[in-house]
């Protein structure tokens, strides 16, 4: 009876983690005739690929080909560090670009990671949700202190984000609507704010505003603040020019301009220079609506170098412009499963990292 139950739930953290979209991760068969998952780099603007999947254990290298990638997280001080959150194969992180990776301690040595948030300064302090618990480490994932939980199953934690103006201050997001903060660096917990019938995504700080920050939702937009979470505008009426735009998929922000913002949703790539007050669509070859985009990413030194992966069914492509999207290449991926992730390397031009989740057999 114990394991039926947790089984149910583990399937509904899966459907509520992969949401609607139309091609079909998460739950189910896996279609292994797709080729590998994973993770995979380019150091030439994706030319070639290679695998990056070995794992220092106590009993030698591992390999690790199909650990799926739910999302790519960067250490904001240390350019050849960033974390590898999958889906079932638990916190993967690397130090030395990629070349080889170590697997966090118990409990998120296993199962899903649904986001983290590394210290601004002082990257051995990690705040990691596994979607139903949230947890601390001050030692580098050697072990973890639960911070919260969520005990509405049909509700998940789905962002944490540490505030890199005041960093005693932490905040985290459910699928419910309701956005959490502390002051003491986690160790307890007050509602910020509550966005009805808003499945908040994901947490982010503009690094060159203070006070900046959005909130992204499933269906329901972008939310600003202003003022560190103190009040927030929805920005949904700013989308209504663009057919399918509410439809959330990526969001970033440009690490070098104060206030440049790309939203990725079904639509295709908007972008704002002024916070979301105004919005231009970036050209693409694919026309709006017809791709799916999960993976996209922009150099962090020239804004005009541009990177998307679209995918319509089990098929995607990787396109790249170096015009900010008046012109585009295109080029085949590695494997044909679907790319979820893309990470540009902080430093070194040419460098590509995507992450692949396996397609699920209809």
């Amino acid at each position: 009876m114990k394991r039926t139950l947790m089984s149910m739930i583990a399937l509904m953290v899966a459907l509520i983690v992969t949401g609607q979209s139309c091609v079909s991760f998460g739950a189910g068969k896996k279609n292994t005739s797709l080729g590998p998952a994973g993770a995979w780099v380019t150091t030439e603007n994706g030319e070639a690929w290679t695998q990056i999947v070995s794992v220092p254990t106590a009993e030698g290298v591992q390999k690790i080909p199909n650990a799926e990638v739910f999302r790519f997280i960067d250490d904001p001080q240390d350019p050849r560090a960033f974390y590898w959150a999958s889906r079932e194969h638990g916190l993967l992180y690397t130090y030395d670009d990629g070349k080889t990776w170590s697997r966090s301690a118990a409990p998120l040595n296993a199962g899903l990671i649904q986001n983290l948030s590394v210290h601004p300064t002082d990257k051995c302090t990690i705040f990691v949700t596994n979607a139903r618990q949230l947890y601390k480490t001050t030692d580098c994932a050697r072990t973890w202190t639960e911070l919260y939980r969520e005990g509405r199953t049909q509700y998940i934690i789905t962002s944490v984000a540490v505030n890199p103006f005041n960093t005693s201050q932490v905040f985290a997001a459910t699928s419910a609507g309701d956005l959490l903060s502390s002051v003491d660096g986690g160790n307890s917990w007050s509602v910020s704010a509550r966005f009805s019938n808003a499945n908040i995504r994901e947490i982010y700080f503009d690094t060159n505003k203070q006070g900046l920050m959005y909130l992204t939702t499933r269906a329901s937009g972008l939310y600003r603040s202003r003022d560190t979470g103190l009040s927030w505008e929805n920005l949904a009426k700013k989308f209504s020019d663009y057919a399918g735009a509410l439809q959330y998929q990526r969001f970033v922000i440009y690490p070098a301009k104060a206030e440049q913002i790309y939203w990725v949703s079904k639509y295709g790539i908007l972008t704002s220079r002024n916070a979301g007050e105004d919005w231009e669509p970036i050209p693409l070859v694919t026309p709006p609506g017809s791709v799916s985009i999960y993976g996209f990413g922009i150099n962090p030194r020239n804004d005009k170098e541009l990177y998307y992966t679209g995918t319509i069914g089990d098929r995607s492509t990787f396109y790249r412009s170096v015009d900010g999207g008046i012109t585009w290449e295109t080029r085949k991926l590695p494997t044909q499963q679907i790319p979820t992730a893309l990470r540009v390397h902080p430093a070194n031009s040419g460098w590509i990292y995507l992450g692949f989740t396996m397609a699920v057999k209809s």
